[in-house]
């Protein structure tokens, strides 16, 4: 049993067309590779990689010719398998049984440089009204300033909360923006309770205080929204192509000008988007494409609105997505330049992965489903085959 056949077996498990015995396989495969029957430095032995292909290649073939039956599934390893992209679980076998396979090696010149590739984490500026900036990463817990009765802190867990100081109401206002670099991410509580995170090269407008009929916020790149209700006072959220109407849902709006749509994703309540003189109502499960060449709005139904703000969540995860795609959400949240040396490889990947992990691990689970990676400095390079 070669690798192309374990790669084939784990695609078959995440896309769900599996048979039970299929899926079982799998299941006990990973449970010998994790747990505490088989460590890594055991693994390196070339006597135990053998037997243990022996014993997978033997369960295939007693499968093969046994009578089907129903098999219970293990969930546990359900969600261990589905939270990995099929290109890293593949990687995975390989890493372990043959790292010495010269077909598939990586080079890295990370490991020498003394500048090194890292995840994202919470990085952001506050500008205020008079142009002051604070930068939120660096700065002290507490209270960061008082604005027309409005209260700026940043609290233990790292989040900016807005509130009222005592009695104060909502009078007065200025403009606060929140922006983040690529490579950071934060979160933030707006006064009237309405919860914000922004993913990685992404800003949001807003009045410290909601004065007037209207809660109105503007927004660049990729911001998730949790609104507090209020009938009386509808939240709306301005892009650089449309207006987004609500009165108290969760939703997610992707406006990163290197995409070609913007799109808006409904996770809870309903929302109304407006591009010039077209409009059009969102549900649960549904997003809105804005393609900035035409003047239309598009829904689309959504399986999954947890993959979309997934990123939210701390993972990366594909549905099916092209490599060029992927691989700007690798730019932005590692700060790295993606440079393609040659033709683009024609891959598409779907799974989940921390946004935690190492990138020069990141790319190197990549380069064993055939996609060959450089990492050098603060640079990505995909190499043709």
């Amino acid at each position: 049993m070669d690798t192309n056949e374990i790669k084939y077996l784990i695609e078959k498990y995440n896309n769900l067309t599996a048979t039970p015995d299929e899926k079982k396989l799998v299941e006990e495969w990973y449970e010998r590779i994790d747990g505490a029957e088989l460590t890594q430095t055991t693994l390196e032995n070339l006597a135990v990689k053998k037997q243990i292909l022996s014993q997978v290649n033997t369960r295939i073939q007693s499968r093969a010719t046994a009578k089907p039956k129903q098999v219970k599934l293990n969930y546990g390893w359900i969600f261990k398998a589905a939270v990995i992209l099929i290109a890293i679980m593949a990687g995975t076998y390989i890493y372990y049984f043959n790292q010495t396979n010269p077909a598939h090696v990586l080079t890295t010149s990370a490991k020498t440089n003394k500048k090194t590739i890292v995840p994202g984490g919470n990085n952001a500026v506050l500008l205020l009204a008079d142009g002051s900036q604070i930068i939120l990463n660096t700065t002290s817990d507490g209270q960061l300033t008082n604005q027309s009765g409005v209260e700026v802190i940043k609290t233990k867990s790292g989040e900016l909360l807005y509130r009222f100081a005592g009695n104060a109401t909502a009078k007065a206002a200025t403009i606060n923006t929140v922006s983040t670099p690529r490579g950071g991410q934060y979160h933030l509580i707006l006064v009237d309770g309405t919860e914000v995170w922004l993913n990685a090269s992404s800003s949001v407008k807003f009045p410290t205080a909601f004065v007037g009929n209207e809660r109105k916020v503007e927004v660049t790149g990729e911001v998730y929204f949790e609104v507090a209700k209020n009938k009386a006072k509808p939240f709306i959220v301005h892009t650089n192509q449309s207006d987004i109407k609500v009165l108290g849902t969760h939703f997610n709006v992707n406006t990163y000008a290197d995409e070609a749509y913007e799109r808006t994703t409904l996770l809870e309540g309903s929302i109304e988007i407006k591009r010039s003189a077209k409009k059009a109502l969102l549900k649960p499960g549904q997003q809105a494409i804005l393609n900035a060449k035409a003047d239309d709005i598009k829904v689309a139904e959504i399986e999954d609105t947890e993959a979309v703000i997934a990123w939210k969540n701390g993972y990366f995860q594909f549905e099916k997505s092209d490599l060029p795609s992927v691989m700007r959400q690798v730019s932005r949240w590692y700060n790295a330049e993606v440079i393609y040396n040659g033709k683009i490889p024609a891959k598409q990947l779907s799974g989940k992965i921390p946004r935690s992990v190492n990138v020069e691990k990141l790319v190197e689970m990549l380069a064993y489903n055939g996609i060959r990676c450089k990492v050098e400095y603060n640079q990505i390079t995909i190499n043709p085959k």
